[in-house]
């Protein structure tokens, strides 16, 4: 097997780090980076092994293949905080040396994966795997809108939302501050095969759970399909290494924590940004008390409108689908605010992603944070003000250099 990371910052750096401590040496670990990153680690006297840091400890891993994947980037700046674009060169060599891509997961920012899975197009086949691992969330409609618009040309898609706290202090070295979780969730196959099969099987809640076997069942079944395959390997990959503490759950379920997790970064990420402050510092008055209230309510209203759109859909498109009876108590006001106030307290000490963004005159990810619940609210003709005031004022702080 060969799984290619993309995005070899903090997050990147980890994936690639613990999967290559678990697999056997016979199985691949390639990372892939953009020209400027990949010359720097040419320069490296030590080769190029990553890095993870816990609790003061710093332990390396070599054994990972570098591979650049042909770029250079440019970016146009309409103002002082333009949107990155991705400039694909083609280059014979660099094709040749990638391959076929079975499994690639992609860990850059929001707005770079689309640029980048274009980049990566002619390897990418139906019989690959994409694993999303990055913050917000919209992504994947602009992959099958813009990249993918053939729906049996498309791969397996795999969502992944991280709870682990990184960051990163240089070139392939992360930091390691709060053990989390991955969550997987496999988006329905486009052929129909029913990944979750076992769980809705007449069996008890209690008994219910997931199968490898859903996927391709390497026991039974003669001439596996490439593309059940190389799913299969992908989940059994990163579920196996003990590090990440992946686990694969429901699509449904994936989801669900995905939203939660969007409308605590809807909060912290733009008003840390706005203010330039510490995670702590958020919610330290009643004013940012009063906006993560008004947060939290818009991002209910617009998810219970998703929820039952999609509930009608799921019973429309799946035949003895069991039912959800209720909706999502995640995704309740009071319970996202709650988490809101733990995700602070945890991170009190900690500088946000946008924060770090603006700062450094970066692109920032609001589009895909606040802009999905934006554009859901859209979709179900209602305007959360709060949110389009935050993404407004991050669009405006882009433009003013700081000083």
């Amino acid at each position: 097997m060969r799984i290619h990371v993309v995005g070899l910052g903090a997050i990147g750096t980890f994936v690639a780090f613990h999967l290559r401590r678990s697999l056997a040496p016979r199985h691949s670990v390639v990372a892939l980076h953009r020209l400027e990153t990949a010359k720097l680690i040419q320069q490296k006297p030590d080769g190029a092994p990553l890095a993870v840091e816990r609790d003061g400890t710093l332990v390396s891993q070599d054994g990972v293949v570098h591979l650049p994947y042909g770029e250079p980037r440019t970016r146009s700046r309409k103002s002082d905080f333009a949107p990155a674009e991705l400039d694909a060169r083609d280059d014979p060599a660099v094709r040749n040396a990638l391959g076929p891509i079975e499994s690639l997961i992609v860990t850059t920012k929001a707005y770079a994966v689309p640029s980048v899975v274009e980049i990566l197009r002619e390897h990418i086949s139906r019989n690959s795997t994409i694993v999303l691992l990055h913050n917000g969330m919209g992504v994947y409609e602009k992959l099958i809108t813009d990249v993918f618009p053939e729906p049996n040309d498309r791969p397996n898609f795999v969502f992944a939302s991280n709870t682990h706290g990184l960051y990163s202090v240089g070139t392939l070295h992360s930091v390691h501050t709060a053990v989390g979780t991955l969550r997987l969730g496999i988006v329905p196959d486009t052929f129909g095969r029913d990944y979750e099969a076992s769980y809705r099987s007449p069996l008890t809640d209690a008994d219910a759970k997931l199968s490898l076997d859903d996927i391709a069942n390497v026991s039974a079944e003669q001439d596996i399909s490439p593309r059940y395959l190389t799913l299969r390997n992908t989940i059994a990959a990163l579920t196996n290494s003990p590090g990440l503490r992946a686990v694969w759950e429901r699509f449904y379920d994936v989801q669900i924590a995905m939203r939660a997790k969007l409308v605590v970064n809807a909060f912290i990420n733009p008003v840390s940004a706005l203010l330039q402050c510490k995670n702590g510092d958020v919610l330290a008055s009643a004013y940012g008390q009063s906006v993560a209230d008004r947060v939290c309510r818009e991002a209910e209203r617009v998810f219970q409108a998703q929820w039952a759109a999609e509930q009608n859909e799921l019973r429309d498109k799946v035949p003895g689908i069991k039912p959800v009876l209720s909706y999502p108590r995640e995704l309740k006001a009071e319970v996202m605010r709650k988490e809101i106030e733990r995700v602070v307290e945890l991170t009190k000490n900690n500088y946000s992603s946008m924060y770090m963004d603006v700062k450094l005159r970066r692109p920032t990810e609001i589009d895909f944070i606040n802009g999905y619940i934006i554009e859901l609210g859209k979709k179900h003709k209602y305007r959360p003000i709060m949110n389009l005031g935050l993404a407004h004022l991050i669009k405006m702080r882009g433009a003013i250099p700081l000083v």
